[in-house]
């Protein structure tokens, strides 16, 4: 029989006394198969970015896109929605389009990546490039994930972040082990997002009375980052090699007007220099 000790509470005891890096064989996401007997499971988890505005009316397609998405593929499909450009700039005081959804960190990766510049609404698939094309069409988005998802995941990310109800700070410790050799610099980065804000959203869908829908639902949507738009380095080192493990913690007090019950935490272990994901987490605070 496979044994049942709890091999991440043992792994707990080491991070204690730990600086930065572990050593050693680990385990994470274990299910239970109903016999007693354990399985350690890892699979890589695909982060699809939709950049957005809520002027844009084909937006909500793009959106309807990442729920089917998941709808398939369950956990494996971590989202992102981006408001940035033209059709996130919010109109005047007590209209519809009113509130600004854009950030810093948003703008900052538009800045980087160039999405609103080619029109929206389009994604990001793991910020990987695809014969040459980082911005993805949403219609192509299912093709690109279904390429990336049955591939065996280089490393595991599991994100613990505690949330201090009165004082509204956010502490976050995120635990990634590497689980086959990375040949080149790592960097990660812990995004803040709102989900299930509802607000006033353009569709061109000819059977929405008006053009626009009043009290629609708009998921996952970034808020900001711990650690910056592009976060920080994994760690020194150059190459990573498996069973290796390490610690990223950062803080952040959330504002009064986000929804705390709401509020997500997406952590992301990417290749420094080429800004392709290689891992994703997402957790509720």
């Amino acid at each position: 029989m496979k044994s049942t000790i709890n091999i991440l509470a043992f792994f707990s005891i080491l991070f204690l006394f730990s600086c930065d890096k572990i050593e050693g064989p680990f385990g994470e996401n274990i299910s239970n198969n109903g016999g007693g007997d354990t399985d350690i499971v890892y699979f890589r988890k695909v982060f699809v970015e939709d950049f957005t505005g809520h002027t844009c009316g084909n937006c909500p397609r793009a959106a309807e896109k990442i729920e089917l998405l998941k709808e398939n593929y369950g956990d494996k499909i971590v989202s992102m929605a981006v408001h940035v450009g033209f059709f996130a700039e919010p109109t005047a005081p007590g209209t519809e389009f009113e509130t600004d959804y854009r950030s810093s960190i948003g703008n900052e990766l538009d800045q980087f990546f160039g999405n609103a510049s080619a029109g929206l609404p389009n994604g990001l698939i793991n910020r990987k490039s695809f014969s040459g094309l980082t911005i993805i069409q949403y219609n192509d988005w299912a093709t690109k994930v279904n390429e990336l998802v049955t591939i065996p995941a280089d490393a595991w990310i599991k994100a613990t972040p505690s949330l201090n109800q009165t004082t509204r700070e956010v502490s976050v410790t995120v635990l990634t082990t590497i689980l086959q050799e990375v040949e080149e610099p790592l960097s990660i980065v812990m995004y803040l997002v709102e989900d299930s804000i509802q607000s006033p959203q353009k569709d061109y869908d000819p059977s929405i009375p008006g053009g626009v829908i009043d009290n629609y639902i708009h998921r996952h949507m970034l808020r900001t980052s711990v650690n910056g738009a592009f976060g920080q380095p994994l760690s020194s080192d150059l190459v990573y090699t498996a069973n290796q493990q390490f610690t990223t913690t950062g803080n952040y007090t959330i504002p009064p007007t986000w929804n705390l019950s709401q509020m997500h935490l997406i952590t992301v272990l990417y290749k420094t220099a080429t800004k392709e994901v290689v891992q994703v987490d997402e957790k509720h605070l």
